[in-house]
C-alpha cells in the first residue's frame, strides 16, 4: 500500500491518497480521504507526478475544514463521495454548524454552495475501490457521524497490508473536541473503548503527525 498527502492550509487538515500496491502499468487507481479547503491544486499535482487517478472519495466527517475543498477535488475528479450517514446532513451547508465566528470568517468559501452527491455510509459497511478492501466503522463523540475508515491492501507484500483513517476522532496524543454542535463526551468514551478492540495499525489523523494505533493506547491520557 502506498500513501501520499496533501495539507490544507486552513485549519491545517491532512487530505491523503492511498493506493493498493502494484506493479502493473499506470496510471493506478487511488482513493481520496478528506477534501480540506483548497487542496484540490496541490493534490492534482502530486497525483499527477505519480500517476494516480483516483475513484473515490472517504470523507472522515462532515465538519467544514474537511469538506470545503469537495467542489474543486470533484470538478477534477467526478467521483463518488462516502459519508457517514450520521453527518450526512452536514453537506447541506457546512458553515451551518459551527460558530457564528467561523462561519463568518468562510463565508467566501460557502458562497454559492450546492450539496455534493454524496454517499451515506452505515456502520460495518464494506467497499472496494482501487483494488483496496475499506470498511466503516462509525465512531461518534467529535461529530455524531464520525466515521473510521478501516483500509486494507489484500495485495500487499510490505510490512504495512492495513491502516486507520481516523480524521478528528484521534490524533498523536490527543483525541477530537466534543464541545462542538454534534459533540458528545460520553460517546467519545464509547468510541476511545471501541478504538482499544481494534486491531494494531498506523493511525492515520486528520491533523498532526501519524501514528499507531498500540501507542496511543497506551501513552495517549485519553485512554
Amino acid at each position: 500500500m502506498e500513501i501520499t498527502a496533501v495539507r490544507a492550509a486552513f485549519l491545517d487538515v491532512n487530505c491523503y491518497a492511498v493506493a493498493a500496491e502494484s506493479t502493473g502499468p499506470s496510471p493506478r487507481e487511488c482513493v481520496l480521504v478528506d477534501a480540506g479547503s483548497e487542496c484540490a491544486p496541490d493534490l492534482a499535482r502530486v497525483l499527477a507526478d505519480l500517476r494516480w487517478e483516483p475513484v473515490a472519495i472517504l470523507l472522515t466527517h462532515g465538519h467544514l475544514d474537511h469538506v470545503l475543498g469537495l467542489p474543486a477535488v470533484r470538478s477534477t475528479w467526478d467521483v463518488p463521495v462516502h459519508i457517514g450517514a450520521a453527518d450526512a446532513y452536514r453537506l447541506t451547508d457546512p458553515a451551518a454548524h459551527t460558530s457564528a465566528e467561523l462561519a463568518a470568517h468562510v463565508a467566501d468559501r460557502t458562497a454559492g454552495w450546492t450539496t455534493p452527491a454524496h454517499v451515506p455510509v452505515a456502520s460495518g459497511t464494506d467497499l472496494e475501490f482501487a483494488g483496496l478492501r475499506i470498511s466503516a466503522t462509525e465512531a461518534p463523540g467529535h461529530t455524531e457521524g464520525s466515521t473510521l475508515w478501516r483500509v486494507t491492501d489484500p495485495q500487499a507484500a510490505g510490512t504495512v497490508d492495513e491502516v486507520l483513517f481516523t480524521g478528528d476522532v484521534l490524533f498523536a496524543g490527543s483525541v477530537g473536541r466534543t464541545d462542538l454542535p454534534g459533540g458528545d463526551p460520553e460517546a467519545m468514551q464509547r468510541t476511545i473503548g471501541m478504538l482499544r478492540t481494534l486491531p494494531d495499525t498506523p493511525v492515520l489523523p486528520g491533523h498532526g503527525p501519524l501514528t499507531q494505533l498500540s501507542r496511543e493506547i497506551e501513552t495517549n491520557p485519553f485512554f
